[in-house]
């Protein structure tokens, strides 16, 4: 099958006011997973979505790990401009205004700066007639590459000439590390679960992922936990004063039309015991003892 040249000439409006993108035997669907943040009275309320896709193939959803696979090597940038559009050509008339906006953008998918600069610069043309600014909208960067240094300062400079908050994905996996924080000094850092995970089995590294936090946001930076799961996981968060929550525990993805609730409850859970090797509390005894 082939394409169309033009992104807008895969796209479709559907019945209920969403869009639906197409390519190959694929329909592409815009899904929304709720992120919350905290209000002026230290209320957790919902400030924003992550915008996702989802493909079909008639009624049957495709797993969209599957989905890119299946995507030719040519038309990646077309596909990674249509998932754009998608949410954001949907999100005025399903979600509440006045929310925040995430979208992900795959920089491996341009194959220079200035074609992705060209693609921003039109998607700012197009927010106001689909009820967005670009204070409303963050970029998500995900990086499947290795990027060169001077490459990934173009592009967070680009964002922010063109007045857009960007985040740093999946911190404490793969190249998003410390150096690379440093280097691009992002708007938000989305701390991946591994990492809360990890560090919160023992209060020893437990206090590093405290001190981790407070560092980033001393820099300038809001810190997003996600994948979140369990109503401890939520708790343990909030203890930490993370600025932003996101995960199944809080809401899944979802296809539009859906209601989303406005507001969480955080239950209280009591910390969770220290756990230390026997060798840092007891020397080792050998049997002459």
């Amino acid at each position: 099958m082939i394409r169309p040249e033009n992104v807008a000439d895969a796209i479709v409006l559907t019945s209920d006011g969403c869009s639906l993108g197409h390519y190959k035997n694929f329909e592409l669907k815009p899904a929304y997973q709720p992120i919350f943040g905290v209000d002026d009275n230290d209320c957790w309320k919902l400030t924003g979505f992550e915008g996702l896709v989802r493909p079909y193939i008639g009624k049957e959803a495709i797993e969209v790990s599957s989905f890119f696979k299946d995507v030719d090597d040519d038309d990646r940038l077309f596909v990674q401009c249509m998932c754009m559009a998608l949410h954001i050509r949907s999100y005025k008339t399903a979600l509440p205004e006045e929310k925040i906006l995430f979208v992900n953008v795959d920089v491996s998918s341009f194959p220079s700066v200035d074609v992705l600069e060209t693609e921003v610069f039109y998607m700012f043309s197009q927010l106001p007639k689909h009820g967005l600014n670009r204070d409303r909208v963050v970029f998500e960067i995900l990086e499947t590459e290795v990027l060169e240094k001077e490459v990934m300062l173009r592009i967070c400079e680009m964002f922010r000439n063109n007045g857009f908050r960007f985040a740093l994905d999946d911190f404490g996996t793969k190249h998003s590390n410390i150096e690379r924080f440093l280097m691009v000094k992002p708007d938000i850092v989305k701390l991946d679960r591994t990492i809360f995970n990890n560090f919160c089995k023992i209060r020893e590294t437990e206090k590093l992922l405290r001190a981790l936090i407070g560092a980033f946001q001393n820099n300038g930076s809001q810190v997003l936990m996600e994948g979140l799961e369990t109503s401890e996981e939520l708790a343990m968060a909030t203890d930490m004063n993370i600025d932003m929550m996101q995960g199944f525990a809080l809401g899944r993805p979802a296809l539009l039309p859906h209601v989303f609730d406005e507001e969480i409850s955080i239950p209280k859970v009591a910390h969770k015991p220290d756990i230390h090797l026997v060798a840092e509390t007891e020397p080792r005894r050998t049997q002459a003892l």
